[in-house]
């Protein structure tokens, strides 16, 4: 549900823009008494909160828990829904910079969303005997959600323009402005649920509460983070920062790609087009739930095919950008609605899942928040590199991007597809002992490990099958920590 009420809420303020530029245009487009850099600085706050939420929230989770971090980010989304739905000042100008403020606040609730979710997701299913061999589908099941938000959020919109006749072209702006905060008002019934629910009902992670460390340990836990992990980080984070780049880069050049196919278009028909995307996209999420468990394609198979597909069609479209726009239209139109396929069927969904597995649970929200972080610096390079681009070179930046994600993917991320998450806390505990040689298990298997950490750090020379069964009996572990590989 924290996923749905995040996209409902930050997906609406890309969709509400033209709204807002046809109701304030004094504000929103012609600058008279708003400044351009007001306006454009509500992106950048808006980000800002959202990566402030996922650096904070995702240390501050792995200290105090799951339930009560999932808690602290309904009640900023909470707090935050409604100042946006209720934002108001003496002047436009006023009301401009309060509506950024609610902005800054909802997003901090966002941002610590994103590692608690993952986290949280990942762990309930390795509790569960009936969920632990589809661990990845239910973490990109919660992720789906996302795609759920925009598509429910844009449909509203279009049902309150319909409902209060803002079909055509001519507006009234008492009418517009109840549209986007009746949308905001929708918004804020299952943030309010879901607030309600985690406070009173949710129950705190099996997984964490076992793993779980007294706080003043945290020091060197970061210290193991850092040394033993940071490719690990690496891969996640930049893999993550390369697919936000393309991504929010595709999401900025969706009002253009609607302007050629139809120009002078409503803010009805904009907004039919955004759903139309949207859907097509929500498609690619259940297509990565449905393969990502398994044993052909899996975590990193499947990111690298997502970056590999959606770097070919950018790259079509670079090359071939005016004979499209000019003779073509319809082929360019399959082949950006056929990139936001293969983005959600690819890294959208699996550079979430992967930082909620590939580390300990100690420290998983941490480099979760951290890798989430450094994507939306990406999103925020995007806002501001392309704006400076010609629609053909939005493709080609796009497109590199997406072939340098599925490089760092190769180099950096390991697949642990039927890895038991317990072995990663055995060996996390073992290096927070100082002593890495003590963890002979699957951990250490070269089919767990990147190609970084088998060619380069050799870590798999600590995998030692007959070694690691001794300990786990004088630990009182009854099997492997592998997942049957019928099973995955």
């Amino acid at each position: 549900m924290g996923m749905f009420c995040e996209s409902y809420f930050i997906f609406s303020i890309g969709n509400i823009t033209p709204i807002f530029q046809e109701t304030y245009k004094d504000c929103y487009k012609q600058h008279k008494t708003c400044s351009e850099g007001l306006i454009n600085a509500e992106t950048y706050v808006q980000v800002s909160g959202i990566i402030v939420g996922m650096l904070l929230m995702g240390f501050i989770a792995d200290q105090i828990g799951r339930k009560w971090g999932s808690v602290l980010t309904a009640a900023f989304m909470f707090v935050g829904g409604i100042m946006l739905t209720a934002s108001n000042g003496v002047t436009i100008q006023g009301w401009a910079i309060m509506f950024a403020i609610s902005q800054f606040i909802f997003g901090y609730g966002v941002g610590g969303e994103y590692p608690l979710a993952s986290s949280s997701a990942a762990e309930r299913a390795e509790a569960s005997k009936a969920l632990r061999f589809r661990r990845g589908e239910m973490v990109v099941c919660t992720f789906s959600m996302q795609g759920w938000g925009n598509v429910v959020n844009t449909a509203v919109l279009c049902l309150l323009l319909a409902a209060f006749g803002q079909t055509g072209s001519k507006y009234n702006h008492y009418a517009l402005d109840a549209v986007w905060r009746i949308s905001f008002g929708v918004g804020l019934v299952p943030v309010t649920a879901m607030l309600i629910y985690r406070l009173f009902f949710l129950q705190e992670s099996k997984v964490w509460k076992k793993q779980n460390k007294p706080a003043a340990i945290a020091v060197r836990e970061q210290q193991v983070l850092w040394y033993y992990y940071w490719h690990r980080l690496a891969g996640c984070a930049l893999s993550w920062f390369f697919w936000d780049v393309s991504f929010y880069g595709n999401k900025l050049f969706q009002s253009t790609f609607i302007k050629i196919l139809y120009p002078g278009a409503s803010i009805l028909t904009t907004l039919e087009w955004t759903l139309l995307n949207s859907s097509v996209s929500l498609v690619g999420y259940y297509f990565s739930a449905f393969t990502v468990d398994k044993l052909w394609m899996g975590r990193v198979r499947l990111q690298c095919m997502g970056f590999m597909m959606v770097f070919i069609l950018f790259l079509i479209c670079a090359a071939a950008y005016d004979p499209l726009v000019k003779n073509a239209i319809k082929w360019f139109q399959a082949l950006y609605f056929l990139s936001s396929f293969f983005g959600q069927f690819g890294p959208n969904a699996t550079t979430w899942l992967l930082p909620g597995e590939v580390f300990p649970t100690d420290i998983r929200a941490t480099c979760h928040g951290i890798s989430a972080a450094t994507g939306k610096v990406g999103a925020l390079v995007a806002g501001i590199w392309f704006a400076y681009l010609t629609n053909a070179n939005k493709f080609y930046v796009a497109a590199f991007f997406n072939l340098a994600g599925l490089v760092f993917t190769v180099l950096f991320v390991p697949n642990i597809m039927t890895l038991d998450l317990r072995e990663g806390d055995r060996r996390f505990d073992a290096l927070m002992a100082g002593k890495q040689e003590n963890y002979t298990g699957d951990a250490t298997h070269p089919k767990n490990l990147s190609f970084f950490e088998r060619y380069v750090l050799k870590y798999g020379r600590f995998y030692n099958a007959g070694a690691d069964a001794k300990a786990r009996k004088e630990e009182g572990l009854r099997s492997s920590g592998s997942l049957p590989a019928g099973q995955a």
